[in-house]
């Protein structure tokens, strides 16, 4: 004789505070920019089921696949595809987070889903489409047209000459992109004698475990363009802010400044800045060093991808500088 099904005893509810601690650490597992994908990603889903009467959960196989279909044939008004094959793979992978996470079977799962992306991406097979790298030349362009334009403005002209000069220079030597720049802090850069400047990169795009690498900017041979040099000339900016504020910028850069014609790099001290987690830049794109003839192995040991682990920690905090990329870029 089998005794009966007893409904099993709830365990005590999770109190807020640790529901609140809970969900704050699940957030961490992804960056700020993934959650923002996913949300849009999930938006488009669930309006694409509202338009054709599914409920967006649980969704089938069959559902997904059509919803990818669909997607996959619309076109700009130029005739260019409008979804590309990845954008539809990460909307699936989202569609099975969001499955995942309320208990319910991944509907990207099933193989009639996995074969139909693999179809759309042979159909769509392209050769990838390269940007055109940003190179020193260009650098130098745009850096005297900004000091041209600077000379000839006020005084809130040159402080924004001087944080884009130290922007492009420092994000140029160091390979940085646009969310590693955006993401220093004053504290984050070093000046360092002989070497330059060492950069602490805390969080990247290549760094999901956040073990952070540090990035070895070098004193430049032309005063133009120095990363050294114009990280000075925008600390010199923070410096007066912290002492005096506005007053002590106007006094700093109301009269133009002519183009850097030596340098001001060494004997480059730490600072005077005492509020170590201010952000040091705002948001900005750029970079390049394949052309100067690096090869893969010393570009690496700047820009801290995975694939090439064996690169040596050592050198990356003690000698940046030794068969590094950055030293091909005529700075």
């Amino acid at each position: 004789m089998t005794s009966p099904d007893l409904p099993r005893p709830e365990g005590p509810a999770v109190p807020d505070t640790v529901a609140t601690a809970m969900r704050r650490l699940r957030e961490k597992a992804t960056s700020e920019n993934t959650r923002a994908a996913q949300i849009g990603d999930w938006t488009i889903f669930t309006r694409w089921c509202e338009r054709t009467g599914h409920s967006p959960m649980p969704a089938t196989a069959e559902q997904l696949s059509w919803f990818l279909t669909e997607k996959a044939a619309e076109v700009r008004p130029d005739g260019r595809w409008a979804y590309a094959p990845s954008t539809l793979s990460r909307w699936v992978s989202t569609i099975n987070k969001m499955h995942a996470l309320a208990g319910l079977p991944k509907p990207g799962g099933h193989e009639s889903v996995r074969d139909l992306l693999r179809g759309i991406r042979r159909d769509r097979a392209t050769p990838p489409a390269r940007r055109t790298p940003l190179l020193t030349d260009d650098i130098r362009t745009i850096l005297s047209a900004m000091r041209v334009e600077a000379a000839d403005g006020g005084w809130a002209e040159r402080v924004a000459e001087r944080r884009d000069a130290a922007l492009l220079l420092m994000g140029l030597a160091g390979a940085l992109r646009r969310s590693e720049l955006t993401g220093l802090v004053v504290s984050d850069v070093v000046p360092h004698r002989a070497d330059g400047l060492y950069v602490t990169v805390r969080r990247s795009k290549t760094d999901r475990s956040a073990r952070g690498r540090t990035v070895t900017l070098p004193y430049g041979s032309d005063p133009h363009t120095c990363p050294v040099c114009a990280y000075r000339r925008w600390r010199e900016v923070l410096d007066a802010w912290d002492e005096s504020g506005r007053e002590a910028v106007v006094d700093l850069l109301g009269t133009a400044a002519a183009d850097p014609a030596e340098h001001c790099c060494r004997g480059l001290a730490a600072g005077r800045t005492q509020d170590g987690d201010r952000p040091l830049f705002r948001p900005v794109r750029h970079s390049s060093a394949v052309r100067g003839g690096a090869t893969t192995q010393t570009i690496m040991t700047q820009t801290g991808h995975a694939d090439e682990r064996m690169v040596a920690l050592y050198s990356r905090h003690h000698a940046g500088l030794v068969g590094n990329a950055v030293t091909q870029l005529g700075l």
